[in-house]
């Protein structure tokens, strides 16, 4: 049984050679080549992770007006990043297929001017943004308690977000190429610096001053900068074929054509998202504090494995549009089912952690009683979340890297704007279930994903789309 099992992870139970278009790698090879690209961008999600922890734990200690004044600038942040986050999507899937294609001199002229609309568009935004920080955090609910802190730590953050708007762009770049590991090296460089400077700027040190949450921010906008450098460095990695000295700077109609089509699905399953997610937490914060707490708790535990999966979307939609751009569906398809395959035994792992571990885990984080048994309780349904949050993510890379963007937003905007709200409304208040509610509502709300996900992969439509 064992063996019948591992024979369906075999190159030749995925690909059948009756159903090759041309030579594809050993097992262990394709295999290896698809980790090769996922474990980088895993790890600098959970660096990333980590370090935002040391440094709210650093922030905490001044007292929960630098807290909120730090925890109020995240949703404005989303925002302003919500564009450029939509537009590398697009230029990771025009990267990928171009160079596929062998056509570097386009690829390299996708991420001049993919650069060039960033800067274009984030100059103005964020002078603006810059002079009007007060009003904006004033919406986004600050109190006047912290106002004033919470402008002088935005401000510096706003800076810095000009070199992380092009960094996330030149990143794009980078996963279309499959160069992980050049991101994830700056990342981690980037955000030891910016622990080691927030921990010298908010306390002080020697004849280094203590500026407390003007330090972070200072910390944060250098790291920006830092990692921004880092990857204009990487650009330049041998045998990747990304070049300042190849492409051109002026804009091209079929470039932008593509960069628009793709970019603005995008924009649209951001914004349905951000959407779907501000209701979700409005109506878990209504279930009262112990529930708004376990929730917490638990959202920041299945984040954990959330990059374990994201990193296996990173690969998948890499590896699809240079396998399309080589006019080989059949290998693009098969790493998506490698993907599928990688991601069963990870949720798998996870299944087990998380319902195994549930009452040590909240030992760690919480000696409420209250918290620790409905967080406890909460860990099962997440274990059981964990199947379907892997496969919906790994079926979306391979939609996204065919540059299948429409119809990602089109589900997006029933299942996450529209269905995820009324259900979690009905689970948690018509039906009484409170909290349990809300993650059942999160369960159903990523089966469904999957379901309209791996249909669309299955269907094969994905693999005609010209971009």
């Amino acid at each position: 049984m064992l063996l019948g099992l591992a024979g369906r992870f075999g190159i030749d139970y995925i690909l059948p050679p009756a159903k090759r278009l041309g030579p594809v790698p050993t097992t262990k090879e394709i295999y290896k080549e698809y980790i090769d690209v996922a474990w980088p961008a895993t790890m600098q999600g959970l660096l990333l992770q980590l370090m935002t922890a040391i440094n709210l734990a650093m922030v905490g200690a001044l007292g929960a007006d630098a807290l909120a004044a730090v925890g109020i600038m995240s949703q404005p942040l989303m925002v302003m990043l919500v564009f450029v986050r939509s537009a590398a999507i697009a230029i990771t899937a025009i990267v990928a297929r171009r160079k596929g294609e062998e056509d570097y001199e386009t690829m390299n002229s996708v991420l001049k001017q993919g650069v060039l609309l960033t800067v274009l568009f984030y100059v103005p935004l964020l002078c603006i943004c810059f002079y009007l920080l007060n009003p904006i955090l004033t919406f986004a609910g600050a109190q006047a308690s912290y106002i004033d802190e919470a402008v002088a730590y935005g401000q510096f953050i706003i800076i810095g977000l000009f070199f992380s708007a092009l960094g996330v762009m030149l990143g794009a770049a980078l996963i279309g190429v499959g160069n992980t590991k050049a991101i994830f090296k700056a990342n981690a460089i980037g955000n030891v610096l910016n622990v080691v400077m927030s921990f010298t700027l908010i306390y002080g040190l020697g004849p280094i001053p203590a500026l407390g949450i003007k330090g972070a921010g200072i910390a944060t906008m250098t790291s920006y900068t830092l990692i921004f450098f880092l990857l204009l460095y990487a650009i330049h990695a041998k045998d990747s074929h990304l070049s300042w000295h190849r492409g051109s700077w002026k804009f091209n109609r079929e470039i932008l054509q593509g960069i628009y089509y793709i970019g603005g699905s995008s924009l649209g399953e951001q914004a349905f998202e951000r959407f779907g997610m501000f209701a979700y937490t409005k109506m878990v914060a209504s279930l009262g504090v112990v529930a708004l707490a376990t929730h917490h708790i638990c959202m920041n535990l299945i984040d954990i494995f959330y990059y374990f999966a994201m990193g296996l979307s990173y690969s998948g939609a890499s590896y699809t549009g240079q396998s399309l751009g080589k006019k080989r569906p059949d290998l693009a398809e098969a790493y998506g089912k490698i993907g599928v395959r990688i991601a069963l035994i990870i949720s798998v792992i996870g299944f087990v952690l998380y319902f195994g571990l549930r009452n040590v885990v909240f030992d760690i984080f919480t000696q409420d009683r209250l918290v620790w048994q409905l967080g406890a309780d909460i860990m099962i349904l997440m274990a059981f979340a964990s199947f379907p949050q892997a496969l919906q993510l790994v079926y979306s890379g391979v939609l996204k890297g065919a540059g299948d963007n429409f119809y990602v937003m089109k589900y997006s905007l029933f299942v996450i704007a529209i269905f995820r709200p009324i259900i979690t409304y009905l689970l948690c208040f018509t039906w009484g279930f409170g909290l349990y509610g809300a993650w059942i509502a999160l369960l159903i709300d990523q089966s469904m994903r999957t379901a309209f996900s791996g249909w669309r992969f299955r269907s094969g439509v994905w693999q005609h789309i010209k971009i």
